[in-house]
Order: C-alpha cells, then structure tokens, then sequence
C-alpha cells in the first residue's frame, strides 16, 4: 500500500506539472515577461511572511498525528492555534506594506503590483486555514485525500490563466484567477474533511504544539525566505522582465519539485521507525529511493542541462533567450534538492528540530550573500542567472550537511554507497554536452530532432548493458503506470468513513 501511496502523490504531481508547463507557455509566449514577473514578485512578496501563519505548527500537528495522539483534540487545538497565526501573519503583510510605502517611502514598479500583492495575500490567508486538514491527511498518509483538492484547484487555475491571457487580461486578472481557484478549493476540502474527528481544545495538548513548534519556527523562517527572497532580489535590483526571465527559465527547471514534494512522505514513516528503533527500515527505504532517482531522474536531468537551449527557444521564443541559462541550473538544484530531502527527515523525524533550524539559518545567511553578490549590478550583475546559481548553492550546501548530519545520527545509513551512479552521470554528461555543442553548429535543426532519441537510447543500452538495472526497478517503473491498482488505493481511502 505504501508503493501505490507514493506512487499517487508522485502521479499527481506530474500531472499538475504538466499542466502547469502548459499553461505557463501560453501565458509566457501571450502576456510577455514582465507580466510574468509582476505576478512572481507580488505572490513572493507575500510569501516571504507566510511562515507567520504556520509558525512550526504543522511540523508538530505531523509528528502527533503520526504517533496516534487523539485525532480529534489534535485537530480542534491546531485548528484554534492556527486561527491565530493567520490572523498575524494577515496584520503583519498589512502593517509591513503600509510602513514600506508611507514611512520608508519606497515604491513600487507600478500600482499593479501593489493590487497584486494584496489579491495574494487573501488567496494566502485562505490556504493557510485549507493546511489544517491538508496537513492532516499527510500525517496520516492519506494521499488520495492531499493531493485530489490540489490537483482539482491546480486544474481550475491554470485553466483560468489561460482563458484570461487568450482574452487579453494582463498581471491582475492573472493574480485574481490563483484567488478564485482558491476560493473554489475551500468545499472540495470540507468533503474531503468528512472523515475527520473534531473534539475539544485541549490546554496541555497546546502547549505541547507549541513546544514543539517552537524549535521549527527559525527554521519555517528560513525556508518561507528562500522560497521567495529570489524573486524579490531581483526585483529590487533589476526589473519585472528579469524576474519574468527568471521565473520562466524556474518553471521548466523545477519539474523536478514534484518528486521532491513525493518525498515529504517520509517525515512520518522515518519519525515512526525512529521511535520503534527500527533504523534498517530507513535505510532500506532510502537505498531504494536513490536508485529510483539515479535510474530514472538523473538521465533525465542530465538531458535537459544539456537540450535546455532548444527546449526555451521552441517552446517560448527569442525573447525569453534570457531564460536559457536560468533552466539546466535550476535543474540541477533541484536534483540536489530531490537526492537529500531523505536525509532531512531523518533529522527531522528523530526529534532534531533546533539543529536542523539552526542550518537552515546558516542556509539562508549563505543564500542571501549569494543573491546579492551574483545579482548585484556593481558586483557580478548576473541578474536572472545569479538567482539561479544562488539557489544551486544553497542546494549543495544544505544536501551535503544534511547528507552529513543523518549518517553521524544513524550510522547504518553509511552503508549507502551509490557512487557508481554518479561516476556515471558526470561521465555522461560530459560526452552528450560535447557532442551536442559540436553536431548543434554543423547540423542544426536536424540534431535538434534526432538528440533525444540518441541520448536516451544510447544512456539505458549502457546501463543495462553493465547491469545496473535490476528486475525490481523495471517493477518499479511499471507500477508507475497500474491504473488498476491505483484506482483501488484511491476508492479504498475515499470511502473510509469517520470512526
């Protein structure tokens, strides 16, 4: 049950990608970069405090849930203590706009981008309070119920960009239509929520939220900067256009977020087998998620680092030639990012909140210098690139210590040992970005065509012919695809009634 779990959240989320990629070429190719960038920059604005609706919060409500703490005082304690945190975090988005433009007496690109700022921050508001039984359903690994309300949401709102763009509308409709979508989610997730037990705020139970909480808010701060302090930055010292380049070239390069959102679902399996003591569990269940992602991803990875130029200027035209530099190495971050998200919730799931925050503080202090020195016009001036190779740096650095930390905490994860994968992955890359450069300048449109099928022909017969692809892998993909068994999963959670 756990494979087809996975297997589900990881099918949805490359549905939602796909889409996305859909609609984020229409919008692009129609409204343009700077549009594109108006809308980035106000949605990061606001995301930039949304950590105050949280505040560690549903970090702590996973971790009770998924010991068998009372379902139903959990929910109505999370519930009220998240009532309040919204709240805040909707005073504080008011209060910090209104002081940056009436006492520090700095404006914005244009009113635009103020009505945008707060057309996201009620759409904002309102996830925060949907996250109560979202979050729920992951911590009880209910993965049907987390990701059906977000596909059907997703669905809607890219379906609207569209429409808007094809009519002509620019950066406001396009920031109103996320608002309505979410707005349109709030009944999905109350059915879905049917299930759910409800009882009574509990005082000692609160307090025992917050001491858990209490630890992960530093480290929420830092991940809700990082998620946004790049656009922002960019903004600040270039323009809308560059953060439109920028977000276009993110969007391609991050397809490989919906693996690693895939991996949250180890936080509550790795805090359950932590406290069973049953470490050979975690182990195994890494040592198999690595292969997948080294088999299948990688090769992935390295083709689009590689055909990222072709890819930008078919799929959005000359003038997002700005764009091209930003892709492979998002992609690549990303990659980092998928490999040791594991390794994180083996910190996390073994109760070490205040260490793993106190690295995301020195994470985020590492990618607010690089921000500034790749970004900065009188220092590198990279602009869109220097976001890009920012976030890259902050990828390594928090996957190496992370990567690091697990295997001092748990020392049969040492026993890991997947090098051969990586020899080979640089070793390819290196062959294929050579011999796409030089065949690119002879041939042209025609190599263009034909290098998908070489690369990826040419990189699978190698790895089978050395063996490295086992029976149990090609299982693996298949199941990716076993409708039958995933229509089983879903019906089978949809249908579990409230106890």
């Amino acid at each position: 049950m756990l494979k087809q779990k996975l297997i589900f959240n990881f099918s949805s989320r490359i549905f939602l990608q796909f889409i996305q990629i859909a609609a984020s070429i229409v919008v692009a190719r129609i409204a343009g970069p700077t549009v594109l960038g108006t809308v980035a920059f106000g949605s990061a604005y606001v995301n930039i405090f949304f950590f105050i609706s949280n505040l560690g919060l549903g970090g702590a409500h996973t971790k009770l849930i998924s010991e068998g703490r009372d379902e139903g005082k959990c929910m109505a304690t999370y519930t009220r203590l998240k009532i309040f945190t919204t709240t805040l975090f909707f005073i504080v988005v008011i209060i910090f706009f209104l002081s940056q433009k009436y006492i520090f007496n700095l404006h914005f690109e244009s009113k635009t981008h103020q009505y945008v700022i707060f057309i996201a921050l009620i759409a904002y508001t309102i996830q925060s309070f949907v996250q109560i039984p979202i979050s729920t359903f992951a911590a009880k690994i209910e993965m049907a119920k987390h990701s059906i309300p977000d596909v059907i949401r997703m669905t809607i709102y890219h379906t609207l960009r569209i429409v808007v763009v094809l009519l002509g509308y620019k950066a406001l409709t396009l920031a109103f239509s996320n608002l309505v979508s979410m707005i349109i989610l709030i009944p999905i997730v109350l059915y879905f929520s049917k299930g759910l037990s409800f009882g009574k705020y509990d005082k000692e139970l609160a307090k025992q939220y917050i001491k858990i909480a209490f630890p992960l808010i530093i480290g929420s701060i830092a991940i809700s900067f990082m998620a946004a302090l790049d656009k922002v930055v960019l903004q600040f010292f270039t323009s809308s256009e560059y953060v439109g380049y920028y977000t276009a070239g993110y969007r391609f390069g991050s397809i490989l977020l919906i693996v690693a959102g895939t991996v949250g679902i180890f936080f509550p399996l790795f805090s359950k087998a932590i406290s069973e003591g049953d470490e050979k569990y975690i182990r195994d269940k890494i040592n198999k998620w690595e292969r997948f992602i080294f088999l299948f991803v990688m090769p992935a990875v390295i083709f689009i680092s590689i055909y990222s130029d072709s890819i930008i200027l078919f799929v959005l035209g000359q003038k997002y030639i700005n764009s091209i530099a930003v892709m492979p190495i998002i992609t690549v971050a990303m990659f980092i990012r998928v490999w040791t998200t594991p390794y994180g919730n083996v910190l996390t799931g073994s109760g070490l909140f205040v260490f793993v925050s106190k690295l995301e503080v020195l994470n985020l202090i590492l990618f607010i210098v690089a921000l500034v020195f790749f970004i900065h016009p009188q220092i590198l001036g990279l602009k869109a690139t220097g976001a890009a190779l920012a976030i890259m740096i902050s990828n390594i650095f928090s996957g190496c210590v992370f990567m690091y930390f697990s295997k001092r905490k748990l020392s049969i994860l040492k026993k890991i040992n997947n090098l051969k994968f990586i020899y080979f992955g640089i070793t390819n890359f290196i062959v294929f970005f050579f011999l796409y450069k030089y065949f690119v300048e002879c041939w042209d449109s025609i190599f263009r065509i034909i290098f998908p099928l070489l690369y990826f022909t040419t990189t699978y017969s190698c790895l089978f012919l050395l063996k490295w692809v086992r029976k149990e892998d090609l299982i693996m993909l298949k199941s990716l695809i076993d409708l039958k068994k995933m229509k089983m999963y879903v019906s089978g959670e949809l249908k579990t009634k409230r106890k």
